[in-house]
């Protein structure tokens, strides 16, 4: 399973700037919508500088499976909340602070 450490739970966390603070009632709505395990929602940038999809993380930065159509949901909602979010950057929604943050971007190393 793959992981993420940029999460809340993470202590490798990349530098980060914190962009807004989400209302407690979207918070909770989003929360609903996703797994109980969800900690964290990632934003990436998608194709044409749109965050598409969101990857969802727990406490430890252990990715959450969720359907395809409830990260799309959740990306939506994340970007009609919060108009005029940087498309070059991630962005991850603390779904227990209500907090969202500009991350920056992590590389990954690729096998050969």
């Amino acid at each position: 399973m793959s992981t993420y450490t940029g999460t809340a739970g993470s202590p490798l966390r990349p530098a980060s700037t914190e962009i807004a603070t989400a209302s407690a009632s979207f918070v909770e709505i989003l929360a609903g919508l996703l797994n109980p395990g969800a900690a964290v929602v990632r934003l990436d940038p998608g194709s044409g500088g749109y965050p598409r999809t969101a990857g969802v993380f727990d406490a430890q930065g252990q990715a959450v499976p969720q359907p395809l159509a409830y990260r799309q949901a959740a990306a939506r909602w994340i970007v009609q909340c919060f108009p005029g979010l940087d498309t070059r950057n991630a962005h991850e929604l603390d779904l227990t602070t209500g907090r969202l943050t500009a991350v920056a971007a992590v590389a990954t190393p690729i096998a050969a």
